[in-house]
């Protein structure tokens, strides 16, 4: 009875991925082909494996044209057995759980064979090995890390960029970091992360999942970063036959992007991560966190799972996640006005599961131009603390950093023409 279950169960998880080929990134994320008892079955497995690796279709198809045509008859009693994907996750655990049992009971056979105690020591370590262990688990030897170490630093790394110069220098980001972009409502954080996606998806392939926004609203606002087209000519439908020109002359090139927006109202972080193995994202903006959907019984508790699950999200599946996130009002009852990490909403958890947190808030000098921000760069496990002006055209919804120099002439400008306007009132 056993043996059965877990041949149906095997067959079952192999029908699920040929029927339903969206499940492809996330059912290959919990298996490996140690899972699979069946040799012709963990054969089909790693042909979809090698496929979905390639971003190529995983289909009965194109895993027949890998396998050969001697695996029809298999491939057709797995969709036979399984005509729907629903519940694929319980065939999976039921699979591993009778893998386990089947991987134990030859163990048990090997005990009885014993002659010695040491024997019998080795032979029960190999099952409390299998009782504890992870399909992701990644063991290194210290010999394995020096070959690794050393093949690594002949090679020239590239860091993600966020499209601002001195952000890159202290940030260097890779796949499978957890950064959080808090701000205050209205500081500009989706603009921001709208424009950080564009400039990711000239070399990534980018989801930016939206729990507030529609896509429509979204695209306008890209249109007006990318085409430097008036933002609220586009709301109005009023653009000008010039800005019509610019649209068009730069529709292939925002068209090119390998940015999609997606729609993400009640979702969970399961939810998007189903949807970016599907449509292999390797970067996630989530725009924002405290909308998830998240277990708990109280918002503390929902907003701590949904931290931990972005974390473990980008560290399992090598994707970099930004999720952005509110501050609390007591930003902005201080005197400066400049955010700390105790200032994250609901949760303490965030600040500690995030590789990097950045805060973006409006200048408070009373002497900056009134549409300045500030990037401050909160946390950073991996580069420099610090923060920096970036110049914000509401207009075009973009973002600029100032040349060095740049804004402390600005403001001095400022404070000439002030003091010139009080001595003109005097006289």
């Amino acid at each position: 009875m056993v043996v059965k279950a877990t041949l149906d169960a095997e067959y079952s998880v192999i029908g699920c991925l040929l029927v339903d080929p969206s499940i492809a990134g996330e059912l290959i994320s919990l298996t490996r082909p140690e899972d699979f008892t069946i040799p012709d079955l963990r054969t089909v497995y790693n042909a979809a494996v090698k496929l979905f690796s390639a971003g190529r279709p995983v289909d009965a198809v194109t895993i027949r044209g890998l396998c050969g045509a001697e695996y029809n008859d298999l491939l057709m009693q797995c969709m036979e057995i399984t005509p729907t994907a629903f519940g694929w996750r319980t065939y999976i655990s039921a699979m591993q759980e009778q893998t386990r049992v089947t991987r134990l009971r030859e163990l048990a056979a090997q005990m009885a064979d014993v002659r010695t105690s040491a024997q019998a020591r080795d032979l029960l370590g190999k099952a409390g090995e299998i009782l504890c262990e992870k399909s992701t688990a990644q063991i290194v030897t210290m010999e394995q890390a020096l070959v690794r170490f050393y093949e690594e630093q002949g090679e020239k790394r590239r860091f993600i960029s966020w499209g601002f110069d001195k952000l890159d220098r202290r940030l260097y980001s890779d796949y499978g970091d957890f950064v959080i972009i808090a701000g205050r409502p209205s500081a500009g954080k989706t603009a921001l992360a709208l424009q950080m996606a564009a400039l990711m998806g000239q070399h990534d392939k980018v989801g930016f999942y939206s729990l507030e926004t529609n896509t429509s609203k979204l695209t306008n606002r890209l249109v007006a970063n990318r085409c430097i087209i008036d933002f609220r000519r586009i709301n109005l439908r009023e653009m000008t036959e010039e800005e019509w020109s610019r649209a068009v002359k730069w529709k292939k090139e925002v068209a090119s992007t390998q940015l999609e927006l997606v729609h993400a109202s009640g979702w969970s972080v399961q939810d998007i991560l189903s949807t970016a193995l599907s449509r292999r994202h390797k970067i996630v903006f989530i725009d924002y966190l405290q909308e998830l959907r998240g277990r708990g019984r109280d918002r503390f508790e929902q907003v701590t799972h949904i931290s931990l699950d972005l974390h473990a999200m980008a560290q399992t599946h090598g994707i970099l996640v930004v999720a952005l996130s509110q501050l609390s009002r007591a930003s902005t009852s201080r005197a400066d006005a400049a955010p700390t990490l105790t200032d994250l909403r609901e949760s303490g958890q965030i600040e500690q599961d995030a590789d990097a947190v950045l805060a973006l808030y409006i200048d408070p000098d009373e002497d900056a131009p009134q549409n300045d921000r500030k990037l401050r760069v909160l946390k950073n496990k991996e580069g420099t603390l610090g923060e920096f002006s970036l110049a914000f055209d509401g207009s075009t919804q973009t973002f600029a950093e100032y040349m060095d120099g740049q804004l402390a002439a600005a403001r001095q400008i400022k404070r000439m023409e002030a003091k010139h306007n009080e001595q003109t009132n005097v006289s």
